[in-house]
């Protein structure tokens, strides 16, 4: 299954309290930001920092206001070793990176937007709900024995 998977958050959360820490690129003693910049969560999970696509804009609730957010695209293959979590039983990658950093980023927020967004293009719903029930959602949306949805998820407490 080809899934884009981005997260849309206030860029508040980038503080000292982030769970996300910038990589750099090295020369010499000095440290420089990628461009675009790249974030990751414990070295496993990472994110590149981009402009949210045109045709996502129609998805977005009136009721978020997404000025001043950062919009974060997946990486590497976290959401692949997840995706095998659920679907072989016999595959045992513990702890599940991308599903802990949801975990542990989304409660301290107010407002995030998920993005589960099939072929690059597909968005079949839009969901208002929690942290726990995307997650549930995510696992669902994941299993082989299930229809593919690509959907976006939104909160605001």
């Amino acid at each position: 299954m080809q899934v884009c998977f981005d997260l849309l958050i206030p860029k508040t959360c980038f503080g000292d309290d982030s769970p996300f820490q910038e990589e750099f690129a090295y020369w010499g003693d000095e440290s420089f930001s990628l461009d675009p910049p790249r974030y990751v969560w414990k070295e496993e999970v990472k994110f590149k920092k981009q402009a949210m696509p045109e045709h996502m804009l129609k998805y977005i609730p009136s009721k978020v206001n997404i000025s001043g957010w950062i919009y974060l695209s997946l990486e590497n293959n976290a959401l692949e070793i997840w995706e095998k979590s659920v679907n072989e039983p016999s595959f045992d990658e513990s702890p599940l990176m991308l599903k802990e950093v949801l975990d542990k980023l989304l409660p301290l927020l107010s407002e995030w937007v998920v993005i589960f967004e099939l072929n690059g293009d597909q968005i079949d719903n839009v969901y208002q709900m929690n942290e726990s029930t995307l997650l549930d959602k995510i696992e669902t949306a994941l299993n082989w024995k299930n229809e593919p949805e690509g959907f976006l998820a939104w909160h605001k407490s």
